[in-house]
């Protein structure tokens, strides 16, 4: 029996790592790997054997929901930063 690796194990694992080095895009890298690692665990669940790829599509999953919580929280700082930032400068210097 031959056995090959799911490709949507692939996808999810490689948009999962992109979302945690690419940070705004992460969001949307991310939520692939997510949706994507999801497909394939099923997807090979429902293969008989014949697909593997099991740890991919679970890491690909994990490294999603990592790189799209970093992602927000990165946005969500830059906001608060940009918003206060007259507090850390006064126009000559930082305070």
């Amino acid at each position: 029996m031959e056995h090959r690796i799911s490709g949507k194990a692939i996808v999810s694992l490689v948009c999962g790592i992109l979302s945690n080095l690419m940070p705004v895009m992460g969001i949307v890298l991310g939520i692939i790997g997510i949706v994507f690692g999801i497909r394939a665990k099923k997807e090979i669940q429902h293969s008989n054997g014949t697909l593997t790829g099991d740890g991919m599509a679970t890491a690909g999953f994990v490294c999603g929901i990592v790189g799209v919580v970093v992602s927000i929280t990165i946005i969500l700082l830059i906001i608060v930063l940009v918003r206060h930032a007259p507090v850390f400068w006064d126009g000559q210097r930082w305070v």
